[in-house]
């Protein structure tokens, strides 16, 4: 009697743990979201003329200029 509870317990408990249909989706839709967070974090900072919008401006233009290999910024 144990066993049978056990082995019903098992296999209900299995079909739920290893049902994984939609967790890849939905982790990119996460990313995605982060990434417009941080965008549009970036875009109101850029649209004001503040000082951490300048920052960030200097910051991206330093690292473009990494990137591209070039090096000869200002």
């Amino acid at each position: 009697m144990l066993t049978k509870m056990w082995l019903k317990a098992n296999a209900t408990y299995s079909r739920y743990v290893n049902n994984e249909r939609g967790a890849q989706a939905l982790e990119w839709v996460a990313l995605g979201l982060v990434v417009l967070a941080v965008m549009g974090a970036i875009a109101s900072g850029v649209g004001d003329n503040t000082s951490i919008g300048r920052t960030i401006v200097s910051k991206l233009e330093e690292m473009i200029n990494k990137i591209g290999g070039g090096g000869g910024g200002s």
